[in-house]
């Protein structure tokens, strides 16, 4: 891949930050609160997996913190309607994919995820919008460490 492939932008928090021009998510009508901030790279640190880094191209204060919601919540499957994905110029459902917004704490305790708001993405447009479900299973703020105890839990009960 050459140099051209890439694209380089500055973070407040990160400092340059270089992607692959394939890791650049576009979300046409901005994100909720951030309308006017379109362009996103989507980074991945492998010491932070599974959490992936979502930053705007465009204003360098503004980034994000995402995970797939199924590796905590493997029963996580939103009710999603084809309004709910307009802009997205899906063709095939297997290049749908979800992603929830993070918010971190200092206290792990208290770090949520908003599966309210899932992102939507468009793996092979790279087109990503965040949808506001209006089905109240989920919440705003889901713990993740109280999901990673039920889990563990669970493993622990079916051995």
């Amino acid at each position: 891949m050459s140099d051209t492939d890439q694209v380089t932008f500055t973070n407040a928090k990160f400092g340059e930050v270089t992607v692959e021009a394939t890791s650049i998510l576009t979300f046409p009508d901005g994100v909720p609160g951030f309308e006017r901030l379109k362009r996103y790279g989507l980074v991945q640190i492998d010491e932070e997996a599974p959490f992936l880094r979502l930053l705007s191209m465009d204003e360098p204060a503004v980034g994000f913190v995402i995970l797939n919601p199924q590796m905590i919540w493997p029963e996580y499957g939103p009710r999603i309607g084809p309004e709910d994905l307009d802009g997205l110029e899906l063709e095939k459902a297997d290049d749908l994919e979800l992603y929830c917004i993070v918010t971190l704490n200092s206290d792990p305790a208290k770090v949520t995820a908003n599966l309210k708001g899932p992102i939507a993405i468009n793996t092979a447009k790279m087109l990503a919008r965040q949808m506001i479900l209006v089905d109240d299973t989920f919440n705003t703020k889901h713990s993740l460490l109280d999901a990673s105890k039920a889990t563990q839990e669970a493993k622990a009960e079916s051995r």
